[in-house]
């Protein structure tokens, strides 16, 4: 038997542990908000996104409302949001079931366009599959131009994503879907019953018509995405700086497993190779995020599932993944619950994020259970230590136990950390579980150390306005940090487009690479720390791009790995060799082939000694010389 005493000691020493790493406070009724998202007939939704709608620094929210209020929530810049929906042209939504939501510049004029996903009309005691919505921002306030755009499909959509896929400057457009045909009642549903009355949907692929309206595309780009779709995500899994495609679906065992969809740029073309890349698997794919959690250059995957949610570590252009769940810490097959039993995760949102600003991503998972069953299923906060994670959700107070959906990252308080928004829906039922179930909350983050931090913010001029598409990367201290900027992960959601890093001790950073989803790349060096950086994308046409910009070589100095961009006008042969400052050969880089832009990562020898080096492109047009230096 523990001694009185002695007891009070140890609740002494772990509530003084609990307060010191207490990394988040629930401000929601503070902030102003208050949101449950309104089920109906029990399965789907919700999401919400990140939009600076009225572009005065500040970053707004949208809240996906199913059958109840949808809502724009305007940042005040004191900590505190107003529901300002009506005002600005939301009441269009009246009559929907929404669902989710993606943003993007889609008409390239510097306002953010609001794109929302809808499940159902109600009809009296029934319902019928609605059009999407899009919202375009005039200046602050919005339009519905769904149908001058082109988006006249009646579907139950749940996700979508926006991404540039022929690097014209215009983001183009992934639509899930989840049913095509569906007759009975929705918290009914049981798997993809392919019958008359149930079928899987089949996801719809828009291409931008240079901001004039979208054309659907699927077939002619080779997707043909049929599954119980949640969420999909454009993103450079194989770094040949184009944006390939993620789907993932529920109940994938049944049906259709998740698709990786390889990009063929410049053709008009898709490849799947979700087999061969390990990507295929059957789950109840609900949402997904990605980070590099071992700094070597490769993004990362987590996709969340019932039970355990695989984890699949890239290895390379021409490997698999291997999936790394249980390796890395993140494999739960169980979670417990304050009265102490343990239940099965149904995860949804996933978010990779540096909470302490320590440089490296930890993992947000908000769970919840399905309607009409009600078990608590309490969130995860997982912490990174040197690539493996930890459950700190009890003590960051993040582990609500409510019917959580999507979730979104984002700095509303501009104080340099990550904050949390979780959609919560409200129950199916009034069963009394043991639990109180919440609305939607924001938790602030509150982290207390004295880490360093930096966000880049991309103002795109060729490019998306906010960059979607394009690759942030940090170089310092011989360590890689990449973020992509995303139109849609999560579940059924949209983060801040504003990249994040934390960087731990560093005050300043040896070079900052944007590479942009144009195909060009922009380098700054000796970044200071602890700020919010405005990076507007260079303009130049391709005569200029290719005198100036052909060949780049970062980070400039080196040390046990350079990467050398080039970048042509038109297709040419080839060959790419280091010289050191004699005109001797260092290294045969490319020996020769056809291409007119990408990227070579050099693994630098340690014999080779320090100094500068000259990279030479031979084309067919001429030589081009970059230097760089080995420290």
């Amino acid at each position: 038997m523990i001694r009185p005493l002695l007891f009070l000691c140890l609740m002494t020493i772990i509530s003084i542990q609990l307060v010191s790493q207490t990394r988040f406070t629930n401000v929601t009724e503070d902030a102003g908000i208050d949101h449950t998202f309104d089920i109906f007939e029990g399965t789907f939704g919700g999401g919400a996104a990140v939009i600076d709608f009225n572009q005065d620094g500040w970053e707004d929210i949208f809240l996906a409302g199913g059958q109840g209020k949808d809502q724009l929530l305007q940042n005040q810049g004191d900590g505190t949001f107003i529901d300002v929906s009506e005002e600005y042209g939301l009441g269009v939504l009246d009559g929907y079931v929404t669902q989710g939501a993606a943003v993007a510049d889609v008409n390239k004029d510097g306002w953010p366009d609001l794109f929302i996903t809808t499940i159902a009309f109600v009809l009296g005691d029934g319902f019928a599959k609605a059009p999407n919505v899009l919202l375009i921002n005039h200046e602050g306030t919005f339009v519905d131009e769904s149908s001058s755009f082109g988006l006249l499909e009646s579907t139950f959509s749940t996700g979508a994503s926006f991404g540039d896929v022929n690097s014209d400057g215009y983001p183009d457009l992934y639509v899930c879907n989840y049913f095509d045909n569906y007759q009975g009642s929705l918290d009914a549903f049981n798997g993809p019953l392919q019958n008359g009355d149930i079928q899987p949907g089949t996801d719809l692929f828009y291409i931008n018509n240079r901001g004039q309206g979208f054309v659907e595309a699927s077939t002619d780009f080779g997707i043909s995405g049929m599954g119980l779709t949640f969420q999909a995500l454009w993103s450079d899994f194989d770094n040949d700086r184009d944006l390939d495609l993620l789907i993932v679906n529920d109940f994938g065992y049944r049906g259709t497993p998740n698709l990786l969809y390889r990009n063929e740029y410049p053709r008009n073309e898709f490849t799947e190779v979700g087999s061969e890349k390990n990507f295929n698997y059957g789950i109840n794919g609900m949402g997904i995020s990605s980070c590099d959690v071992n700094e070597d250059g490769w993004l990362d995957y987590k996709i969340t599932n019932i039970g355990i949610s695989p984890f699949l570590i890239n290895n390379g252009k021409d490997a698999p993944f291997t999936e790394e769940s249980e390796i890395r810490g993140t494999a739960f097959s169980s979670v417990r619950v304050n009265g102490g039993y343990w239940v099965s995760p149904y995860s949804w949102g996933i978010n990779f994020f540096d909470v302490d600003n320590d440089m490296d991503s930890d993992l947000y998972i908000t769970n919840g259970a399905l309607n009409p069953e009600m078990a608590p299923n309490p969130n995860l906060l997982l912490e990174n230590e040197n690539g493996n994670f930890s459950d700190i959700g009890f003590i960051s107070r993040t582990n609500d136990h409510s019917i959580g959906r999507g979730s979104i990252v984002f700095d509303y308080d501009h104080d340099g950390d990550l904050d949390l928004l979780v959609i919560n829906q409200m129950p199916f039922s009034n069963e009394d579980v043991g639990v109180d179930f919440h609305g939607t909350r924001l938790y602030r983050n509150d982290n207390d150390n004295l880490n360093n931090w930096l966000k880049v913010k991309l103002i795109g001029e060729q490019s998306e306005s906010s960059g979607i598409g394009s690759r942030v990367e940090i170089h310092t201290n011989d360590r890689l940090l990449i973020r992509e900027i995303y139109g849609g992960s999560s579940h059924e959601s949209q983060n801040t487009t504003i990249a994040h890093f934390g960087l731990g001790t560093i005050n300043q950073i040896d070079s900052l690479v944007i590479k942009w989803n144009r195909g060009h790349t922009q380098i700054l060096l000796d970044v200071e720390a602890n700020q919010t950086l405005e990076v507007r994308e260079e303009i130049k046409d391709q005569l200029s791009s290719y005198n100036q910009e052909h060949l780049i070589v970062y980070p400039n100095a080196f040390r046990d790995e350079v990467a050398i961009s080039y970048q042509l006008p038109v297709p040419s042969q080839i060959r790419m060799n280091v010289f050191d400052t004699q005109g001797s050969l260092v290294k045969q880089l490319i020996p020769s082939k056809e291409g007119f832009w990408g990227t070579y990562t050099w693994q630098v020898p340690e014999e080779i000694p320090a100094g500068l080096y000259l990279f030479v492109l031979e084309t067919d047009s001429g030589i081009h010389v970059a230097k760089g230096i080995k420290k």
